[in-house]
């Protein structure tokens, strides 16, 4: 009796909890609960026994998880969560923390998603658990509960979808008569952004998403970044409406467009923004960072004003290019068949300010990288961690992945390191497996072959080529001499009505830095075009533009950095990671480097016997080629059995360098399937003779 009164007790403890969790669970009647107490209080006083035992659990246990599978699916419970991924991407960044903890003025979310919809796709549902949660985990950590989130479910024909719609929240049609709602407008004061809706496509970028919005809408003096540029990223790209990389840069920063002339832009930017008369330099207090995109053709005048920019303490960063795609493409006619219109062009650099600070850059030579190249297009570096050397910059926080189209290389002159009396950070550097090819190899039609070979004849160096670098401190002048522009002209040519009209502020050319300065180097343009950056997308008539690398999170990282908002690092570079087989192209490239050794030699076994037989040939007249004698006709078999030995040679050396590879790839697939089975399988009979002699010590 005293077992069955044990019973009646705990059943009773564990009903009443239960019942008091009911209340947390609408669509659960306390009725039921009830019942379910009373149950298992009968069934405790059965006499007791083992089968009564056996069939008291058997029902308790699925009835205890059924109800606490409820209870965390239907509370706050089930909104905590454990983070396993191995790049933490679904745990907030230090960044968006800081911006949640440091809103001064209050701001709205309105978030909207029509949660019964007949229709509504498998992966919006599996999504809107995940926007929910975080909304709620962005709603709490916000400094002074700033952040009011109202949760709205826009029902067709009420005020709420009128809201919605007037907020341009996207409607998205799931069944013919049914629409479905689900995005958000993020306001504060006079300020207001829209995401259109969630994509559950672009489920890494929601924080990013999410945060800039919010940091857009809460600041309240947006920082000017300075464009010059040989193209016109204004237009163009795959919408036509500009470079992806632009449009966002816009939304981000005000953006003030200095062409390849800066001073003569700078009027009109500084009447804009009513900054006053404007000077004959760029001032940094005013512009707080450079980005200089392809600068080709660009003139001593345009580079001294860059000089000056940095002298003043500024932040330049430079992306020259050996050979641009871009600019090729510029110049190339509209219409088929039409002659080249000209174009930018492709090949960018900045020599004065090169030669002054000791960095080499081979215009018109592209690097090709046998570790980071994908066998299909040597063009293109993939660049992972590995190649990142300065891990501890914060512009590479939450940096995977880095995509380069035919990019060049620096490096230091005569022997000597780049930057002398500057501290120098290379932060993207090639492997020591590379090499340079020139325009003409690129554009030649058996490219991919000559890229192939030139790769595996390369022999690993001592040196490796620089992709990003940073140089900074006190800067000295690369134009000892001057503003060049104060040669040309001459100051008695100058009316009185000039006089008048010149509203530019002078200063003198400063040979010493005054500040410390900053000047960033990449070695390509292209990567931040359309293709290598972003790509963008129709959805429910609605533009998405998501990143395919971490090229423009990289760059915006170090404006970030240039501007002191450094927040939203590390947030916007959470994309899909790429993960090149190193062990495998490195065998790959052994196999290759045979393959090449003995390629030329049957190369040059050929060209042997070709000398040879040219040799005979010379010798003969014509009459003796129409009569050849017995000798003459031997010697001409064995050339072509020779040449025809040859050529089959050399089929066979390709097909064995194939095999190598595709045997080297299948005993790393093999491997690793059966590497899992084999572990088990050793640790079982391990387990299995351990226990067998347990029992006979027993």
């Amino acid at each position: 009796m005293n077992v069955s009164k044990a019973f009646a007790i705990g059943i009773t403890t564990i009903g009443f909890i239960l019942f008091v969790l009911s209340q947390f669970l609408d669509s659960l009647s306390p009725l039921t609960w009830y019942f379910a107490i009373g149950s298992f209080i009968a069934l405790s006083f059965v006499p007791n026994s083992r089968l009564i035992r056996v069939g008291f659990a058997a029902v308790a246990l699925p009835i205890f998880i059924f109800f606490f599978t409820e209870f965390v699916s239907r509370t706050d419970v089930g909104n905590k969560s454990i983070d396993l991924t191995e790049d933490n991407r679904y745990t907030l960044s230090e960044g968006t923390r800081a911006i949640l903890s440091e809103l001064k003025d209050p701001v709205t979310i309105n978030y909207y998603v029509t949660r019964d919809v007949d229709g509504t796709p498998s992966a919006y549902k599996r999504h809107i658990p995940r926007v929910d949660s975080f909304l709620r985990q962005v709603e709490g950590l916000a400094n002074d509960k700033n952040i009011t989130l109202n949760f709205i479910d826009p029902e067709p024909n009420t005020d709420e979808e009128d809201a919605a719609l007037l907020d341009q929240v996207q409607q998205i049609p799931v069944t013919q008569d049914d629409k479905f709602l689900f995005g958000a407008s993020i306001s504060s004061l006079d300020k207001k952004t829209v995401i259109p809706f969630f994509a559950p496509s672009q489920e890494t970028q929601l924080e990013f998403q999410l945060i800039s919005a919010i940091a857009e809408v809460s600041r309240r003096e947006t920082p000017v970044v300075g464009l010059i540029s040989a193209h016109n990223l204004a237009s163009g790209g795959q919408t036509n409406r500009g470079w992806l990389f632009y449009q966002l840069l816009q939304r981000s920063y005000d953006v003030a467009n200095l062409g390849m002339m800066p001073i003569e832009a700078l009027r009109t930017e500084y009447e804009r923004r009513k900054w006053g008369d404007a000077p004959d330099y760029l001032d940094p207090e005013k512009i707080k960072v450079l980005l200089v995109i392809h600068p080709a053709g660009i003139t001593p005048q345009t580079e001294f004003i860059l000089d000056q920019y940095i002298l003043r303490g500024g932040t330049v960063i430079a992306c020259v290019d050996p050979l641009s795609l871009v600019a090729q493409q510029s110049g190339r006619p509209q219409i088929p068949g039409m002659p080249p219109q000209g174009g930018t062009p492709p090949s960018s650099s900045l020599p004065k300010l090169f030669k002054k600070h000791n960095i080499g850059f081979k215009e018109s030579q592209v690097v090709i990288d046998r570790i980071y190249a994908p066998s299909n297009n040597p063009r293109i570096l993939l660049l992972n961690e590995e190649s990142m050397t300065a891990k501890d910059d914060i512009s590479l926080s939450e940096i995977k992945n880095l995509a380069f189209l035919m990019s060049g290389g620096f490096t230091g002159e005569n022997g000597k390191p780049m930057g002398p009396g500057l501290e120098v950070r290379k932060l993207v550097e090639s492997s020591y497996k590379y090499t340079f090819v020139t325009d003409q190899t690129l554009n030649s039609p058996d490219a991919a072959n000559q890229l192939r070979f030139a790769l595996g004849s390369r022999r690993e160096g001592n040196e490796k080529q620089t992709y990003v670098a940073l140089l900074s401190g006190t800067f000295t002048t690369a134009f000892p001499e001057g503003d060049p522009s104060a040669k040309e002209g001459s100051d008695e040519n100058e009316t009185e009505e000039d006089e008048k009209e010149k509203t530019t502020v002078e200063a003198e050319a400063l040979t010493t830095g005054i500040k410390a300065g900053n000047l960033y180097l990449f070695s390509d343009s292209d990567f931040l075009y359309d293709g290598m950056a972003y790509n963008a997308r129709r959805m429910f008539n609605t533009q998405v533009v998501e990143p395919i690398t971490n090229n423009g999170a990289f760059m915006f990282n170090i404006l970030d950095q240039a501007v002191g908002s450094e927040h939203l690092v590390g947030a916007r570079a959470r994309a899909e990671v790429y993960r090149p087989f190193t062990v495998l192209k490195e065998l790959e490239a052994e196999s290759e480097r045979k393959s090449k050794e003995n390629l030329d030699k049957l190369q040059a076994k050929e060209e042997r016997i070709e000398k040879e037989f040219q040799q005979i040939r010379s010798q003969m007249s014509s009459a003796q080629e129409a009569q050849m004698s017995p000798e003459l006709q031997a010697k001409r078999d064995e050339y072509i059995k020779n040449k025809v030995q040859i050529q089959k040679d050399r089929r066979e050396e390709k097909k064995a360098h194939q095999g190598r590879v595709d045997l080297l790839k299948a005993n790393i697939f093999w491997s690793n399937i059966l590497y899992m089975p084999l572990g088990v399988i050793v640790i079982g009979l391990f387990v299995f003779v351990w226990r067998k002699q347990q029992t006979k010590a027993r």
